[in-house]
């Protein structure tokens, strides 16, 4: 059994008694033990079992000693409503990144939540994940999102990968995957930035401009903006996938008969004449695709220095800027867009000491990851200096904004590309300056998002 991890029982009891919680904080060593199973470590690459933790001498007695789904610590779990009450009062929905926070600080690495009849394990520790990753099948499940199915099957249309499972999830990421996950290359500031995206990502996919950045806009690229904005704001209660999302047929139907066999910047065409999914199947990973898009002084030296006077970045120069891609990655760290992804396990699984039962949704927090000082020193402080190579000692599980294992988002280069690309260019060209002093809340609504306007102006350098 790899990297099982079991709680010291007299440590967790004398901490009870104390009433001492933030079990997370104290050392993994101190506290917890990473079991492994000898044969799977014999298995494993140099690499895996050199980063692995120390054994533990308790392995043989563990999985006699594991607890169940019951024992997990975890909020009130009230009939018929579970703790969803106790979550209202902490804000409701839109502020559930900051609960899940707070019961990890009260409860520890893992624990256990209830809202309704929808059950969840939380967890909340780089050697946890590692565990779960470690455990991942051949076709890893996220969480099953049954209205988004039943809206699909009733519009008789084809899933994409958010909800596709198995052999069929695998077989259509695996058409996507070798072109995205390596890509070569005051307003309204939030709707703005939304317009870029969908603007950048449907040139990568369809070689055509929407001119969302012009005065006269395409109304059918505003509306798939607007009912996006909807799915996500309406997914922890209604889950509907708007109806707009699906005009994009109309536009891949353009571009398979526009398109010329061998051209490069074919993308859709490429992957439809594979022929390893249907119509229908590229109709819905492409609109999946779509809906993913929707310290300066520092950082302006390092951009000035790499890219030429007069020349727009490119994925060339960006190599080269340790600095732009440090800045990215604390942004990320400190506020995910994704503040929590999941998995539903396919079988039995020892975490911590508990068993928890196949079927069993388990949340990855990756927002209270990377809030959490014990992983992140000076965790609320923007310090891209940490993830420079000589500075670095941060546990990989631990900034995990894309997802891990198989099921990592399959826009994660795109999407990265784009956001350095735009970071150089802002910098470069404008000083970006705050224009009030009042604090900026995030709200969670289906994504981490601002509560309001950006309080920012840029001035042309």
């Amino acid at each position: 059994m790899r990297a099982q991890i079991r709680k010291v029982p007299q440590i967790v009891e004398l901490l009870r008694k104390r009433s001492v919680v933030g079990l997370q904080h104290f050392k993994p060593t101190s506290s917890v033990c990473v079991l492994e199973d000898e044969g799977e470590v014999k298995g494993a690459s140099a690499a895996s079992a050199a980063s692995a933790a120390p054994r533990c001498p308790h392995a043989a007695a563990a999985s006699s000693r594991a607890h169940g789904l019951d024992a997990i610590p975890g909020p009130t779990n009230w009939p018929l409503v579970g703790s969803l009450i106790e979550l209202l009062r902490k804000g409701g929905l839109t502020r559930q990144h900051e609960a899940l926070v707070d019961y990890h600080n009260k409860y520890g690495a893992i624990f256990r939540m209830k809202l309704g009849s929808f059950q969840s394990v939380h967890l909340g520790s780089p050697r946890l994940l590692e565990a779960l990753y470690r455990r991942e099948g051949k076709y890893p499940q996220r969480l099953d999102i049954k209205p988004w199915k039943a809206y699909r099957d009733l519009r008789d249309e084809a899933y994409g990968l958010l909800i596709l499972e198995g052999k069929d999830w695998q077989r259509v990421r695996s058409a996507f995957q070798h072109k995205l996950m390596k890509p070569t290359e005051v307003v309204k500031l939030d709707h703005k930035i939304n317009q870029w995206s969908f603007e950048t990502i449907c040139l990568v996919l369809y070689d055509k401009r929407f001119g969302l950045l012009q005065e006269k806009v395409n109304e059918e690229a505003i509306n798939f903006i607007t009912a996006v904005k909807t799915m996500m704001n309406t997914f922890g209660t209604m889950m509907v996938t708007p109806v707009e999302l699906h005009k994009t047929k109309v536009y891949i139907d353009k571009k398979l008969k526009s398109g010329q066999p061998g051209a490069p910047d074919d993308f859709i065409g490429d992957i439809f004449r594979q022929g390893r999914l249907s119509r229908k199947e590229l109709y819905a990973a492409v609109t999946e695709l779509q809906i993913g898009g929707v310290e300066t002084r520092k950082l302006l030296e390092e951009i000035v220095r790499v890219v030429p006077a007069g020349e727009d970045p490119c994925g060339e120069h960006i190599k080269s800027m340790p600095y732009l891609k440090a800045c990215l990655k604390e942004s990320m760290r400190s506020t995910p867009s994704v503040p929590f992804t999941s998995r539903t396990l396919d079988k039995d699984t020892l975490l911590a000491d508990y068993t928890i039962p196949k079927g069993t949704v388990v949340m990855i927090n990756s927002h209270a990851l990377g809030t959490n000082d014990e992983y992140f020193p000076e965790g609320k402080s923007f310090k891209p200096e940490r993830w420079l190579r000589e500075n670095s000692t941060i546990d990989p599980f631990a900034y995990v904004p894309f997802g891990i294992g198989k099921r990592m988002c399959i826009g994660r280069r795109l999407a990265e590309l784009q956001l350095h690309l735009a970071m150089c260019w802002l910098v470069r060209d404008y000083e970006i300056v705050p224009t009030d002093d009042e604090p900026l809340d995030v709200i969670h609504s289906g994504l981490l998002s601002p509560n309001r306007e950006l309080p920012v102006a840029f001035i042309p350098r």
